[in-house]
């Protein structure tokens, strides 16, 4: 299969599903990480044209890590709004990654570039597979009736999940293309007081308890017209 997550920013990915994604990977599916904006407004010290090549560099070294493609759709870090010009290029992401699954962010997460991607995503979902919309840059994909997961909130706030992925054989890579965002760390630090290490650690493990197992990631399935399945299709 082709296994999309869009996120809103460079390391979004590795925090919310990047175990998960790990999972789909090793089992020799295709996975493209999507990054809407260019991570560039982040940080109190660097400014927005060196951290954007940074944050880009980063998140590509992370991906490698899985053998997952990216697409870095350059959208101004802090400026996602679900607009005219943002749809149309949120049609051509997922035109590009041609999804059987989808992972993206939840409606009630507390950063609005994030509730913002996850409501292209949800508005775009139809029109990828549509020959005829106008001003897109890339032709229609399969009109492929894609599974849609809302990935957990930052710290599961207000986040309930539906269902689970056992990602204990995958942290380790977790963590390890988390490490990759290594300027992500410093800001997160400075500006939130936070180890990322140790919060992906207590999130897991709290998924873990709930799902008994390990280390755990929560999802939401989307169940919409058009994009039920009857078959589970996490790993």
């Amino acid at each position: 299969m082709n296994i999309l997550c869009v996120a809103a920013h460079p390391d979004d990915t590795e925090l919310l599903c990047g175990g998960t994604l790990a999972r789909y990977a090793k089992d020799g599916h295709q996975v493209t990480i999507a990054i809407f904006t260019d991570g560039s407004i982040g940080d109190a010290v660097v400014k927005p044209d060196v951290l954007s090549v940074t944050r880009e560099k980063e998140a590509r070294n992370a991906a490698e890590l899985i053998g997952a493609n990216v697409i870095w759709a350059g959208v101004t870090d802090e400026l996602v709004f679900p607009n005219q010009e943002q749809r149309h290029l949120m049609i051509d992401v997922l035109r590009a990654a041609d999804p059987d699954v989808i992972f993206t962010h939840s409606p009630n997460d507390y950063h609005p570039d994030h509730r913002y991607v996850g409501q292209l995503v949800f508005d775009s979902y139809f029109q990828k597979g549509l020959p005829f919309m106008p001003n897109q840059a890339r032709p229609a994909c399969r009109f492929a009736h894609a599974q849609l997961y809302y990935m957990d909130n930052i710290c599961g706030i207000r986040f309930d999940p539906t269902e689970y992925v056992d990602i204990t054989e995958t942290f380790e890579t977790k963590k390890a293309m988390l490490a990759c965002h290594k300027s992500q760390f410093v800001a997160m630090e400075d500006l939130a007081s936070t180890d990322m290490n140790e919060m992906i650690e207590i999130h897991a493990r709290f998924r873990g308890l709930a799902a008994g197992c390990r280390y755990a990631e929560g999802f939401v399935r989307v169940d919409a017209y058009q994009r039920g399945l009857t078959r589970r299709i996490l790993p």
